[in-house]
């Protein structure tokens, strides 16, 4: 399976539909700019629509790898990251992974909801 369809399949899967095209070609630019995101960071859209979810650093040295564990996938499938994440259904969770310059590693986002 080539990057190509499975970025496509993760963005229409993504936007419920709602992206359809790609942008220039770029079918995460088509995500980005759906987000609302209009410039790519360091000249990747991938690095920008991370960064729009909060993810500031690469894991192990890749964007795509931040980009499935913060849906929670922590395996490729079919030995592929982006097949993986095409495989993803609806919204990331709520806790991000930030880096934790403490730990030096990558840890879930703590966050405490206070509801009436």
């Amino acid at each position: 399976m080539m990057i190509q369809s499975v970025q496509q399949t993760y963005v229409f899967n993504q936007t419920a539909g709602a992206v359809t095209e790609p942008v220039n070609g770029n079918w995460l630019q088509a995500y980005c700019e759906y987000l609302g995101v209009t410039q790519p960071v360091n000249s990747s859209w991938l690095q920008a629509l991370c960064i729009h979810f909060g993810i500031t650093q690469p894991l192990y040295a890749s964007w795509t790898i931040a980009l499935a564990n913060y849906y929670g996938i922590t395996q490729p499938l079919n030995g592929s990251w982006w097949y993986a994440l095409s495989q993803a259904g609806g919204a990331p969770p709520v806790v991000p992974f930030t880096w934790s310059g403490n730990t030096n590693n990558w840890e879930a986002e703590t966050r405490n909801w206070e509801t009436t």
